[in-house]
């Protein structure tokens, strides 16, 4: 018979694997389910603490109502030697950490199910473990697992929770949305490009970088491989100030899935069939709902559009010519009747039907959305004719002037550079400043 220790006659503990700020975490195995689980033990020298032990229950208790995939899932609990405890399920993967980088379409793809657990553990109003790459281990394509790391030691813990803190967390404020929505910027950035923005020896030193350096553009780090909207979407996350940031999860989650489908769109994986055993959600987009006839690819629509346009235009306009000669071969004519009929087919076609990318939507729109973008900082900001210090100053802008953001970012002098527009009763000043003076404008 085996010797080794049984929690409550069942749990087989097997492995100490680490510890956490508040358990130490082994591994275990259920006797009665024959499964491994994991055991979370409070640390000895914490229980005796009567706050932080109730909290440490009342976790393991709101938990265990498992609001959200992402979050493991909690087996049983109760009490060792006076040390509560929880066991939950048993993971197994690699953390974000040292699984980065991501591409782009992946890095969205696991970012958009790291938010949406934090959004369902906020409206349950759930705690949730740091938001930090040591803490989402990668369980299956497209799905994480969110622990707090056993295997990081107290000071790295430290400096680990001090790399995402934002800016107005610095004096040890509690965590808002907004707060919140700048450590998932600063996660999607170390996704993207295997490394974090802010670095240091020490929580002060990493909490200084916050404080006086912007996160570069990716796209200066990946090139082209990046396109320009993830670069607005870290950089409306991770703004210093939070009344620049996109507001809560809601808004959060929607920019993601917004951006994701773009790329999904723009490499051709919208255009192609999926399998029968493809759950992906994505597949909505091929069908219209009441027939499971597909659709044919956005630019082929489109075509046939256009085609179908051309063809009525030149037969209005060889009807424009005609029309004399019909008149008084066939008599009076109900034109409001006739341009009815000529109505009837496009009245029928719906735009929102076609899988377009978000700048052709805009054409037919009629119009072209453009971000805008509010001087910040100190002083008048210089705009210059070439994204670089050394090029010509050919216009100055008052801080809290509204500008628009029409290209870039671009890196030059260890800067990233944005073209913009200003227009006033004097004119309009159009080129390149530097980012770090760019906040995004609050909707």
């Amino acid at each position: 018979m085996s010797t080794q220790p049984r929690i409550h006659g069942r749990y087989r503990v097997d492995e100490r694997l680490g510890a956490t700020r508040i358990a130490t975490v082994y591994r275990a195995y259920d006797d009665k389910l024959n499964r491994p689980v994991l055991l979370n033990l409070m640390r000895s020298h914490l229980a005796e603490q009567r706050g932080i032990r109730d909290r440490f229950v009342s976790d393991s208790e709101l938990r265990a109502r498992n609001v959200h995939s992402a979050l493991p899932e909690v087996y049983d609990s109760g009490n060792i030697e006076d040390r509560p405890f929880f066991i939950t399920e048993f993971i197994t993967g690699r953390t974000v950490r040292t699984r980065a980088p991501f591409t782009p379409q992946e890095s969205l793809t696991y970012i958009k199910h790291i938010v949406a657990a934090v959004n369902a553990c906020h409206q349950s109003n759930i705690p949730h473990p740091p938001i930090s790459s040591h803490d989402f281990v990668v369980v299956s394509e497209g799905h994480v697992k969110w622990i707090e790391n056993w295997q990081l030691s107290p000071s790295d813990v430290l400096i680990d929770l001090a790399s995402y803190r934002a800016p107005e967390r610095k004096d040890g404020d509690n965590e808002t949305q907004q707060s919140a929505v700048f450590a998932i910027g600063v996660l999607l950035f170390e996704m993207l490009t295997g490394s974090r923005p802010f670095s240091g020896a020490t929580p002060e030193e990493v909490s200084h970088q916050i404080q006086s350096i912007d996160i570069p553009p990716v796209t200066t780090i990946l090139g082209n491989t990046c396109p320009p909207q993830v670069d607005e979407l870290i950089m409306r996350c991770t703004a210093r100030n939070p009344e620049y940031r996109i507001k809560d999860f809601e808004e959060l989650l929607l920019i993601i899935e917004q951006t994701r489908r773009f790329l999904l769109v723009e490499s051709g994986r919208l255009s192609k069939p999926l399998g029968n055993n493809n759950t992906d959600d994505d597949g909505a987009d091929f069908y219209d709902g009441e027939t499971t006839t597909m659709r044919a690819p956005w630019h082929k629509q489109l075509l046939s559009v256009l085609v179908t346009a051309l063809a009525v235009v030149a037969v209005a306009a060889g009807g424009w010519f005609a029309w004399p000669f019909i008149q008084r071969s066939v008599g009076p004519i109900d034109t409001q009747a006739l341009v009815s009929q000529i109505q009837a087919p496009f009245q029928q076609l719906s735009f929102d039907r076609l899988v377009m990318p978000p700048w052709l939507e805009q054409l037919f729109q009629g119009s072209e959305t453009v971000q805008t973008l509010v001087v910040s900082g100190e002083g008048m900001l210089d705009v210059y004719s070439d994204p670089t210090s050394t090029s010509q100053v050919i216009g100055q802008i008052t801080v809290g002037s509204s500008v628009d953001w029409i290209d870039g970012p671009q890196s030059a002098d260890g800067a990233a550079w944005l073209r913009i527009r200003y227009q006033s009763t004097q004119g309009t000043i159009e080129g390149w400043a530097q980012q770090q003076r760019l906040v995004v404008a609050a909707p």
